[in-house]
């Protein structure tokens, strides 16, 4: 399958993160947002290029900083002739990379993120439709790092995943650096986004399935610690695991699709631990505490 292609072409460059990879993938078949939480310098950028090549789609990077306007992401009228014409912003394209989004300004940041989640943007009572397909990749720094803000639950919660890439050792990132040179290179096979969206929906999920994922919101609810959990979680949930699934050339979900992926899911939600202890507080707390029956 074309995303085995992908896979392997990607993971020469980006070294001992085919796990990440995967993941991301599986995030933009499901049409989700992916959060790349880490300090500049970590391959960020290196990372969101490789991804786009091997997909075969156009990218634009916008860099957040305190003054960026709204504006300068979206795009402007400008008059000429007597007549207003639309100017697109960096935002019109297959794959953005959002760059620091916790440096922008909270006005910059909530049209940027409204528009991601809408597909859409909207100049001057007109609407204009971003391309298709649309994906983000945005970045954050970590909140020691200076210039960063936090950003809200409810802005957090339009991502569906989130993770870090530091955790690539000295020999991998001098590797990676080495490979950037790759990424001018040839592509993956273009994927065929229609092809995608009907193996979707042609996935079979069981009842059991769907229990499961509000077993695991039930458990949330019961920890002593606030987790923001809303319904828009819940369905990335269930998205995620469909991606997961076709990525792994399957035409079903299980419960493992649903575990292996739902860390990812909750770790920028979680704000009481440390990165290190988040993916076994998941574990231990909230997946272990659920009895499988079948699948």
């Amino acid at each position: 399958m074309i995303f085995n292609e992908i896979i392997a072409n990607t993971s020469k460059i980006i070294i001992s993160n085919v796990d990440k990879i995967k993941l991301t993938l599986a995030a933009i078949v499901s049409e989700g947002s992916i959060l790349i939480e880490d300090y500049p310098g970590s391959g960020k950028t290196t990372f969101a290029k490789a991804i786009t090549q091997n997909l075969g789609l156009n990218f634009k990077r916008i860099q957040f900083t305190s003054d960026l306007l709204p504006s300068d992401i979206l795009g402007f009228n400008i008059l000429s002739d007597g007549k207003l014409n639309f100017q697109q912003g960096p935002i019109f394209t297959n794959i953005v990379l959002a760059d620091e989004l916790n440096r922008g300004s909270p006005k910059s940041q909530s049209a940027f993120l409204e528009a991601m989640e809408e597909k859409n943007v909207s100049i001057d009572g007109e609407s204009y439709k971003l391309p298709e397909p649309f994906f983000v990749i945005a970045t954050q720094n970590p909140m020691d790092y200076s210039g960063t803000s936090s950003l809200p639950d409810s802005q957090l919660d339009r991502f569906m995943i989130s993770f870090s890439l530091s955790d690539l050792n000295e020999n991998d990132k001098i590797l990676m650096l080495k490979n950037t040179s790759k990424l001018n290179g040839a592509s993956s096979k273009a994927v065929d986004w229609e092809t995608i969206k009907q193996k979707k929906n042609q996935l079979t999920i069981k009842d059991e399935i769907f229990k499961y994922v509000v077993e695991i919101e039930q458990v949330i609810q019961t920890l002593e610690q606030r987790i923001y959990i809303s319904a828009r979680c819940l369905k990335q949930i269930l998205d995620l695991a469909k991606g997961w699934a076709i990525i792994h050339e399957k035409d079903y979900v299980t419960h493992q699709d649903i575990k292996e992926t739902l860390p990812y899911i909750l770790r920028h939600r979680i704000k009481f631990l440390n990165q290190e202890d988040k993916m076994s507080f998941i574990n231990e707390e909230i997946l272990q505490k659920i009895k499988i029956t079948n699948g």
